[in-house]
């Protein structure tokens, strides 16, 4: 089962400690227990999803956090303190499968206040079956009436997504949900719902409810509408024949460009490529411009094309006409607002999908940074890119690495990097065969984007993640 998660300022939560300086929400479900039979070898589809919270402390003093978790209906169902303080840059993590107060099969959504600010990364896994892919996705800073998700699947690519809306307010969400297939551009469906106060609901694309239908295989876009309480959405896409997933955040915040850290054509070992679905947010067509650029700072290459109203159009690198072995990054550039989603998937069976941004800042954080030593098959190692997002001038950027102590063990720095280009790094050029467990804080003085690709050891699972604005 999918998990959603959103970070929110403390005073857009409706359960809140005392004093409270920050906090953060989270939104979840499908808690699996041991007694849960495994996922079938080769179905993704069919897993015991559950969900492990990721919580970075980004203010100056110990964090106390509190998650109440809520049910479908926003009902409190447990209220769950994370032991101990958590030091400032400092991590914990919070394993849904280990408090015993969920029952099996939970669905709901839960909130998460603290005395400090805090951003957040959820990793969902099958605790009963090792070989299904963990997905990662990240919080939200607040919610809105109108949200927008570039891709959506019923059967499609081998792919049926859930649509997860969590309504982050204390009054009832009227929503209304249109699926705009991605060839015609036709309304396929119209889903209306009611979310209750601090809760999500969830929409599996094979079986929609109100007797809607999108009829296999489908493929497009989703424009969430809301009347009364703002609300968040995530996908949970897992694959219908194999034990790969993802899932990314849908996002409310559009603009004429959108800012991708990773764009790869054939690369490396896996023959990795970046597949780029950006949705028009308006009825009216808007022109289309990807412009990829290499790790020199040079353009390699453009794509371009014009899509209709709500619709959708996927490109990817060697649509710029670039070769194979392509590393670098991306801008989306359009006529009017865009949304954009990255998926990645190589010759190799590997699997990842992050969410384009329209702004950097000059700081950001990853809360989930991992390296795990070559004799831990399924351990997992991250890989970082940063990207200057600033149009016109060179960037000078930090990247620090803190143990989940919040003690700064590593800080490598680059200087001038050109605009639109990003510069990599990974835990293991300082921490070599040995693991390190932490969260990164990057540093800049131009605005800029980092991302996370993370791949297991064995490299036969992966997945990315998007760096959060630091609170």
């Amino acid at each position: 089962m999918p998990l959603m998660f959103r970070i929110a300022p403390w005073w857009l939560l409706p359960v809140t400690l005392a004093a409270v300086l920050g906090g953060a929400a989270a939104f979840m479900w499908g808690r699996a227990q041991a007694a849960v039979e495994a996922a079938p070898s080769g179905a993704a589809v069919g897993a015991a999803w559950s969900g492990t919270i990721f919580l970075r402390n980004d203010g100056t003093g110990p964090a106390t956090a509190v998650v109440n978790f809520y049910s479908t209906a926003g009902v409190l169902v447990h209220s769950y303190s994370v032991p101990g303080p958590i030091p400032a840059k400092g991590t914990a993590s919070i394993d849904t499968e280990a408090i015993a107060a969920l029952p099996a099969g939970f669905a709901g959504s839960a909130v998460v206040s603290s005395n400090q600010p805090v951003n957040a990364t959820l990793v969902a896994s099958d605790p009963t079956n090792p070989a299904v892919n963990q997905t990662l996705y990240n919080g939200f800073s607040a919610g809105a009436n109108t949200a927008y998700v570039p891709s959506i699947s019923n059967n499609y690519a081998d792919q049926t997504s859930t649509l997860a809306v969590q309504n982050i307010d204390p009054v009832p969400a009227a929503v209304t949900i249109r699926y705009i297939e991605r060839f015609t551009g036709a309304q396929t469906a119209v889903v209306s719902d009611t979310i209750p106060a601090n809760s999500s609901h969830f929409y599996d694309s094979g079986n929609l409810p109100g007797g809607q239908q999108l009829p296999p295989p489908w493929t497009g876009a989703a424009l969430i509408n809301s009347a009364g309480g703002k609300v968040v959405a995530a996908v949970h896409q897992p694959y219908l024949t194999s034990n790969k997933a993802v899932a990314f955040e849908g996002t409310a915040a559009v603009g004429a460009q959108s800012f991708l850290p990773s764009a790869l054509y054939q690369y490396g070992p896996q023959g990795q490529t970046s597949f780029i679905s950006a949705q028009n947010t308006q009825s009216t067509p808007v022109d289309m411009e990807v412009t990829f650029y290499g790790t020199d700072g040079r353009t390699a290459g453009v794509a371009n094309g014009r899509v209709q109203g709500f619709q959708k159009q996927s490109w990817n690198p060697g649509s710029a006409g670039i070769g194979p072995g392509f590393l670098g990054s991306a801008v989306a550039r359009a006529s009017g607002p865009i949304a954009v989603i990255v998926e990645i998937m190589s010759a190799t069976d590997l699997s990842m999908a992050y969410t384009g941004q329209i702004e950097g800042t000059p700081k950001q954080v990853l809360p989930y940074v991992r390296w795990a030593p070559s004799i831990d098959p399924r351990g997992w190692r991250t890989f970082v890119a940063v990207m200057n997002v600033d149009q016109s001038a060179a960037a000078d950027i930090t990247i620090k690495y803190y143990d989940q102590n919040g003690t700064l063990v590593q800080a490598p720095s680059f200087r001038g990097v050109a605009p639109n280009t990003k510069v990599n790094h990974h835990p293991g050029l300082f921490v070599g065969d040995n693991p390190f467990v932490g969260s990164i804080e990057i540093e800049a003085n131009r605005p800029v984007l980092g991302l996370v690709n993370a791949i297991t050891v064995s490299e036969t699972q992966a997945e990315s993640y998007t760096s959060l604005p630091s609170q």
